[in-house]
């Protein structure tokens, strides 16, 4: 019996779909972006993607863990710089991915996916900025605060364009524990 389907690793198919469909997303944007076009890209067929994932929404989750897990890994490998090069060079490799956040915000109330999503990388930063802050010194109960600023002024960010001088000097004052 002849095959006509090529066997290939579900996990390489599960990255050449997501490859083509970060590509799209931060080209066409999110809403522009159908599932058949990503298939089409990707060099699937279009029922092929629900395999992998159920909906556009978990695509663009699947997408962005793949993305804060690369950076996280990266910046386990940084632990001799300083914290506030670590949250600069965090912002720099996020900031690369700033249209997917903005993506993030603007369906929060419309995907219980992206919701979920978004209150675990929140809860995410701010464990790794407590314990940054905890490392150099601060209190945990000072560290908690500054955290859950901190997450907040990251966001802030990467969601508006702002000079990378005052984005040194933000992140300057968030690593300083509020002080210039």
């Amino acid at each position: 019996m002849a095959k006509n389907k090529r066997e290939v690793d579900p996990e390489v198919k599960r990255d050449q779909i997501e490859d083509a469909a970060c590509m799209l997303f931060l080209v066409e944007g999110y809403e522009s972006t159908s599932m058949a076009t990503i298939a089409k890209t990707a060099g699937v067929a279009p029922n092929t993607l629900y395999w992998y994932f159920s909906s556009k929404d978990d695509l663009l989750v699947a997408i962005l863990d793949r993305l804060v897990n690369r950076a996280m890994a990266q910046l386990a490998t940084m632990q001799s710089q300083s914290f506030g090069d670590q949250v600069l060079w965090l912002l720099a490799e996020f900031q690369q991915a700033s249209k997917l956040i903005s993506t993030v915000h603007s369906r929060l109330d419309k995907s219980e996916t992206i919701r979920d999503w978004h209150d675990r990388f929140h809860v995410m930063l701010d464990q790794m900025l407590v314990f940054q802050m905890v490392s150099t010194g601060m209190s945990k109960a000072k560290a908690s605060v500054m955290a859950t600023v901190g997450t907040y002024v990251v966001e802030g960010l990467l969601s508006h364009p702002h000079g990378s001088q005052q984005v040194k000097q933000v992140v300057q004052w968030l690593t300083g524990g509020g002080k210039l």
